[in-house]
């Protein structure tokens, strides 16, 4: 469960850094600092609105050890509660992604997907 939600907060993060867009006559480093641009003026036009938020439920793990004990097999069950766990969420992303998106087909860009992530 906790690779999912890292998953699912990476990949808005992840994701920003990777779009490919395009625009004849524009360089790739070009649309890059135009997308940095939208993003900015989108942080600006949309500030976080954060809210108290449940991001992960409660939850009961278990775990089963067993063991040989002569010719049989022995097991056993522990079970511990995991209660619900609770953290300041930004609401306002989607809206500001959406702000942004916008502001880049303003330009005349168009999405092309994305593209390998490069760590430089």
């Amino acid at each position: 469960m906790r690779p999912l939600f890292l998953l699912l907060v990476l990949i808005p993060l992840l994701s920003a850094c990777a779009e490919r867009w395009a625009r004849p006559g524009t360089s790739e480093a070009e649309a890059d600092a135009m997308n940095e641009a939208c993003g900015a003026e989108a942080q600006m036009a949309v500030p976080p609105q954060m809210v108290w938020q449940q991001v992960a439920p409660a939850r009961i793990e278990r775990e089963r050890n067993c063991w040989r004990d002569g010719d049989r097999e022995r097991c056993r069950t522990t079970e511990r509660f995991r209660p619900a766990r609770y953290d300041m969420v930004d609401i306002a992303t989607r809206a500001r992604e959406a702000y942004r998106t916008t502001c880049m087909r303003e330009k005349g860009f168009t999405f092309q997907g994305y593209r390998p992530l490069r760590l430089e």
